[in-house]
Protein backbone atom coordinates (compact mmCIF):
# COMPACT_ATOMS: atom_id res chain seq x y z
CA UNK A 1 0.00 0.00 0.00
CA UNK A 2 2.82 2.42 0.85
CA UNK A 3 4.50 1.69 -2.50
CA UNK A 4 1.32 2.85 -4.24
CA UNK A 5 0.77 6.09 -2.32
CA UNK A 6 4.42 7.28 -2.30
CA UNK A 7 4.66 7.81 -6.11
CA UNK A 8 1.21 9.41 -6.10
CA UNK A 9 2.34 11.87 -3.43
CA UNK A 10 5.52 12.72 -5.37
CA UNK A 11 3.57 13.42 -8.58
CA UNK A 12 1.13 15.64 -6.71
CA UNK A 13 3.94 17.53 -5.05
CA UNK A 14 5.73 18.09 -8.40
CA UNK A 15 2.52 19.26 -10.03
CA UNK A 16 1.77 21.79 -7.28
CA UNK A 17 5.18 23.16 -6.45
CA UNK A 18 7.37 22.45 -9.49
CA UNK A 19 10.04 19.89 -10.04
CA UNK A 20 12.87 22.27 -9.08
CA UNK A 21 11.74 22.13 -5.45
CA UNK A 22 11.59 18.35 -5.23
CA UNK A 23 14.19 16.60 -3.14
CA UNK A 24 14.15 12.88 -4.02
CA UNK A 25 15.97 11.87 -0.88
CA UNK A 26 13.61 9.37 0.87
CA UNK A 27 14.55 10.66 4.32
CA UNK A 28 13.65 14.23 3.39
CA UNK A 29 10.37 13.05 1.88
CA UNK A 30 9.39 11.21 5.06
CA UNK A 31 10.23 14.28 7.15
CA UNK A 32 8.00 16.46 4.97
CA UNK A 33 5.11 14.00 5.26
CA UNK A 34 5.39 13.90 9.06
CA UNK A 35 5.70 17.67 9.28
CA UNK A 36 2.69 18.13 7.01
CA UNK A 37 0.60 15.73 9.08
CA UNK A 38 1.71 17.38 12.31
CA UNK A 39 0.85 20.86 11.08
CA UNK A 40 -2.53 19.67 9.88
CA UNK A 41 -3.48 18.05 13.17
CA UNK A 42 -2.14 20.80 15.41
CA UNK A 43 -3.44 23.73 13.45
CA UNK A 44 -5.25 26.03 15.93
CA UNK A 45 -8.79 27.15 15.20
CA UNK A 46 -10.24 30.54 16.05
CA UNK A 47 -14.02 30.34 16.00
CA UNK A 48 -16.76 31.87 18.12
CA UNK A 49 -20.25 30.61 17.45
CA UNK A 50 -23.07 32.43 19.19
CA UNK A 51 -26.78 32.34 18.50
CA UNK A 52 -27.87 35.90 17.80
CA UNK A 53 -31.41 35.51 19.09
CA UNK A 54 -33.44 37.08 21.87
CA UNK A 55 -34.14 35.30 25.11
CA UNK A 56 -36.96 32.80 24.91
CA UNK A 57 -39.22 33.23 27.97
CA UNK A 58 -40.58 30.29 29.90
CA UNK A 59 -43.61 31.58 31.76
CA UNK A 60 -44.92 29.98 34.90
CA UNK A 61 -48.24 31.54 35.85
CA UNK A 62 -48.18 31.35 39.63
CA UNK A 63 -51.86 32.21 39.92
CA UNK A 64 -52.84 29.06 38.03
CA UNK A 65 -50.96 26.97 40.56
CA UNK A 66 -52.68 28.58 43.55
CA UNK A 67 -55.96 27.59 45.10
CA UNK A 68 -58.85 30.02 45.09
CA UNK A 69 -58.19 31.15 48.71
CA UNK A 70 -54.51 31.67 47.90
CA UNK A 71 -55.37 33.75 44.83
CA UNK A 72 -57.72 35.90 46.89
CA UNK A 73 -54.98 36.35 49.48
CA UNK A 74 -52.54 37.45 46.76
CA UNK A 75 -55.04 40.08 45.65
CA UNK A 76 -55.64 41.12 49.25
CA UNK A 77 -51.89 41.54 49.71
CA UNK A 78 -51.87 44.14 46.95
CA UNK A 79 -54.55 46.18 48.72
CA UNK A 80 -52.64 45.79 51.98
CA UNK A 81 -49.76 47.70 50.42
CA UNK A 82 -52.11 50.62 49.88
CA UNK A 83 -53.09 50.46 53.55
CA UNK A 84 -49.45 50.33 54.63
CA UNK A 85 -48.51 53.35 52.55
CA UNK A 86 -51.50 55.21 53.98
CA UNK A 87 -50.38 54.23 57.49
CA UNK A 88 -46.98 55.84 56.87
CA UNK A 89 -48.78 59.09 56.01
CA UNK A 90 -50.96 58.90 59.12
CA UNK A 91 -47.98 58.25 61.41
CA UNK A 92 -46.13 61.17 59.82
CA UNK A 93 -49.02 63.47 60.74
CA UNK A 94 -49.00 62.33 64.37
CA UNK A 95 -47.08 64.36 66.98
CA UNK A 96 -43.41 63.45 67.25
CA UNK A 97 -43.98 62.44 70.86
CA UNK A 98 -46.17 59.61 69.57
CA UNK A 99 -44.48 58.65 66.29
CA UNK A 100 -40.91 59.17 67.54
CA UNK A 101 -40.08 60.42 64.04
CA UNK A 102 -37.80 63.46 63.82
CA UNK A 103 -39.50 65.29 60.95
CA UNK A 104 -36.72 67.86 60.57
CA UNK A 105 -34.22 65.03 60.13
CA UNK A 106 -36.50 63.30 57.60
CA UNK A 107 -36.40 66.33 55.32
CA UNK A 108 -32.60 66.35 55.04
CA UNK A 109 -32.25 63.18 52.93
CA UNK A 110 -34.13 61.42 50.17
CA UNK A 111 -36.35 58.42 50.82
CA UNK A 112 -33.77 56.06 49.37
CA UNK A 113 -30.92 57.47 51.45
CA UNK A 114 -32.92 57.29 54.67
CA UNK A 115 -34.04 53.73 53.94
CA UNK A 116 -30.48 52.56 53.23
CA UNK A 117 -29.03 54.24 56.34
CA UNK A 118 -31.72 52.86 58.64
CA UNK A 119 -31.40 49.34 57.27
CA UNK A 120 -27.65 49.37 57.90
CA UNK A 121 -28.09 50.59 61.49
CA UNK A 122 -30.78 48.14 62.55
CA UNK A 123 -32.29 46.38 64.21
CA UNK A 124 -32.16 48.16 67.59
CA UNK A 125 -34.15 48.19 70.82
CA UNK A 126 -36.47 51.16 70.37
CA UNK A 127 -37.83 53.51 73.02
CA UNK A 128 -41.50 53.30 72.09
CA UNK A 129 -44.05 52.86 74.84
CA UNK A 130 -45.24 49.48 76.07
CA UNK A 131 -48.66 50.04 74.52
CA UNK A 132 -47.16 50.72 71.08
CA UNK A 133 -44.67 47.85 71.13
CA UNK A 134 -46.67 45.07 72.75
CA UNK A 135 -50.31 46.02 72.20
CA UNK A 136 -50.38 47.97 68.98
CA UNK A 137 -47.95 45.71 67.15
CA UNK A 138 -49.55 42.56 68.54
CA UNK A 139 -52.93 43.62 67.23
CA UNK A 140 -51.40 44.54 63.87
CA UNK A 141 -49.81 41.09 63.67
CA UNK A 142 -53.17 39.54 64.57
CA UNK A 143 -54.86 41.42 61.72
CA UNK A 144 -52.17 40.24 59.27
CA UNK A 145 -52.75 36.73 60.58
CA UNK A 146 -56.53 37.03 60.23
CA UNK A 147 -56.21 38.31 56.66
CA UNK A 148 -54.71 34.94 55.72
CA UNK A 149 -56.67 32.76 58.14
CA UNK A 150 -60.02 33.98 56.82
CA UNK A 151 -59.05 32.78 53.33
CA UNK A 152 -58.60 29.23 54.57
CA UNK A 153 -54.83 29.36 55.10
CA UNK A 154 -53.48 27.10 57.85
CA UNK A 155 -52.18 28.34 61.21
CA UNK A 156 -48.59 27.86 60.08
CA UNK A 157 -49.18 29.55 56.75
CA UNK A 158 -51.00 32.47 58.37
CA UNK A 159 -48.13 32.93 60.83
CA UNK A 160 -45.58 33.00 58.00
CA UNK A 161 -47.75 35.45 56.07
CA UNK A 162 -47.95 37.73 59.13
CA UNK A 163 -44.18 37.47 59.64
CA UNK A 164 -43.57 38.32 55.96
CA UNK A 165 -45.76 41.43 56.02
CA UNK A 166 -44.54 42.68 59.38
CA UNK A 167 -40.85 42.02 58.74
CA UNK A 168 -40.11 42.60 55.06
CA UNK A 169 -43.00 44.79 53.93
CA UNK A 170 -43.31 47.01 57.00
CA UNK A 171 -40.33 46.92 59.36
CA UNK A 172 -37.66 46.63 56.64
CA UNK A 173 -39.84 48.26 54.03
CA UNK A 174 -42.10 51.27 54.40
CA UNK A 175 -41.28 52.17 58.01
CA UNK A 176 -37.53 52.07 57.38
CA UNK A 177 -37.72 55.32 55.45
CA UNK A 178 -38.41 57.01 58.78
CA UNK A 179 -36.84 54.90 61.54
CA UNK A 180 -34.44 52.06 62.25
CA UNK A 181 -36.00 48.56 62.40
CA UNK A 182 -36.92 47.57 65.95
CA UNK A 183 -36.26 44.28 67.74
CA UNK A 184 -39.49 44.59 69.74
CA UNK A 185 -41.54 45.07 66.59
CA UNK A 186 -39.86 42.18 64.77
CA UNK A 187 -40.62 39.84 67.66
CA UNK A 188 -43.99 40.96 69.01
CA UNK A 189 -45.81 41.56 65.74
CA UNK A 190 -45.73 38.01 64.30
CA UNK A 191 -45.37 35.99 67.52
CA UNK A 192 -47.88 37.73 69.79
CA UNK A 193 -49.97 38.35 66.69
CA UNK A 194 -50.26 34.57 66.28
CA UNK A 195 -51.94 34.13 69.67
CA UNK A 196 -54.19 37.17 69.37
CA UNK A 197 -55.02 36.26 65.78
CA UNK A 198 -56.07 32.70 66.58
CA UNK A 199 -58.23 34.03 69.43
CA UNK A 200 -59.85 36.52 67.05
CA UNK A 201 -60.44 33.67 64.61
CA UNK A 202 -62.28 31.64 67.27
CA UNK A 203 -64.45 34.66 68.11
CA UNK A 204 -65.28 35.12 64.43
CA UNK A 205 -66.38 31.49 64.17
CA UNK A 206 -68.70 31.97 67.13
CA UNK A 207 -70.30 34.93 65.35
CA UNK A 208 -70.67 32.78 62.23
CA UNK A 209 -72.53 30.13 64.25
CA UNK A 210 -74.81 32.86 65.56
CA UNK A 211 -75.69 33.83 61.96
CA UNK A 212 -73.52 36.96 62.06
CA UNK A 213 -75.18 38.42 65.14
CA UNK A 214 -73.70 39.81 68.35
CA UNK A 215 -76.20 40.37 71.15
CA UNK A 216 -78.83 39.44 68.58
CA UNK A 217 -77.82 42.43 66.45
CA UNK A 218 -76.62 42.24 62.85
CA UNK A 219 -75.11 45.72 63.13
CA UNK A 220 -72.96 44.71 66.10
CA UNK A 221 -72.05 41.54 64.23
CA UNK A 222 -70.78 43.49 61.21
CA UNK A 223 -68.84 45.87 63.46
CA UNK A 224 -67.28 42.89 65.23
CA UNK A 225 -66.31 41.30 61.93
CA UNK A 226 -64.56 44.51 60.94
CA UNK A 227 -62.70 44.92 64.24
CA UNK A 228 -61.53 41.31 64.20
CA UNK A 229 -60.28 41.49 60.62
CA UNK A 230 -60.08 45.09 59.38
CA UNK A 231 -57.47 44.35 56.70
CA UNK A 232 -59.57 41.59 55.17
CA UNK A 233 -62.75 43.68 55.37
CA UNK A 234 -61.16 46.68 53.65
CA UNK A 235 -59.53 44.48 51.01
CA UNK A 236 -62.85 42.81 50.20
CA UNK A 237 -64.55 46.21 49.91
CA UNK A 238 -61.84 47.50 47.58
CA UNK A 239 -62.07 44.32 45.50
CA UNK A 240 -65.83 44.71 45.11
CA UNK A 241 -65.43 48.39 44.18
CA UNK A 242 -62.59 48.21 41.67
CA UNK A 243 -62.98 44.61 40.47
CA UNK A 244 -59.20 44.33 40.39
CA UNK A 245 -57.53 41.16 39.12
CA UNK A 246 -53.91 40.56 40.02
CA UNK A 247 -51.89 38.00 38.09
CA UNK A 248 -48.35 37.15 39.09
CA UNK A 249 -46.03 35.38 36.64
CA UNK A 250 -42.56 34.00 37.27
CA UNK A 251 -40.53 34.22 34.07
CA UNK A 252 -37.18 32.68 33.19
CA UNK A 253 -35.11 33.69 30.19
CA UNK A 254 -32.66 31.14 28.79
CA UNK A 255 -30.50 32.08 25.74
CA UNK A 256 -29.09 29.58 23.30
CA UNK A 257 -25.73 28.05 24.19
CA UNK A 258 -22.64 29.95 23.13
CA UNK A 259 -19.94 27.61 21.83
CA UNK A 260 -16.44 29.02 21.82
CA UNK A 261 -13.26 27.45 20.44
CA UNK A 262 -10.18 29.56 20.72
CA UNK A 263 -6.61 28.37 20.27
CA UNK A 264 -7.76 24.80 20.77
CA UNK A 265 -6.08 22.21 18.59
CA UNK A 266 -8.35 20.08 16.44
CA UNK A 267 -7.27 16.77 17.91
CA UNK A 268 -8.12 17.87 21.47
CA UNK A 269 -10.92 20.38 20.90
CA UNK A 270 -13.20 20.78 23.93
CA UNK A 271 -15.85 23.43 23.22
CA UNK A 272 -16.64 25.81 26.05
CA UNK A 273 -20.40 26.00 26.55
CA UNK A 274 -21.52 29.18 28.29
CA UNK A 275 -24.93 29.27 29.94
CA UNK A 276 -26.75 32.36 31.15
CA UNK A 277 -30.14 32.66 32.78
CA UNK A 278 -32.16 35.62 33.99
CA UNK A 279 -35.41 35.50 35.88
CA UNK A 280 -37.99 37.89 37.24
CA UNK A 281 -41.52 38.35 38.47
CA UNK A 282 -44.14 40.03 36.31
CA UNK A 283 -47.11 41.57 38.09
CA UNK A 284 -50.17 42.18 35.91
CA UNK A 285 -52.97 44.32 37.33
CA UNK A 286 -56.23 44.47 35.42
CA UNK A 287 -59.07 46.84 36.24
Amino acid sequence: MAKFFLPLFLLSYIFLYGSENVNLNPDNINKKIKLYNKNLLLKPTYTFLEQKTDYSPKNININKQLTQPQRRLAESTFYTQILMIGSVGVIYLLPESVSKWDKSELRKKSLGQRWENNIKKGPVWDKDSFVVNYVGHSFTGAWYYMAARDYGISKEGSFLYSAFLSTFMWEYGYESVAEIPSWQDLISTPILGLFFGEYFYSLEKKIDKNEGRVLNSKVLGNISYFLLNPIGSISNSLSDTFDLHVTVKFETYQPMHSIKQQEIYIYQARPIIAKEQDFGIVLNIEF
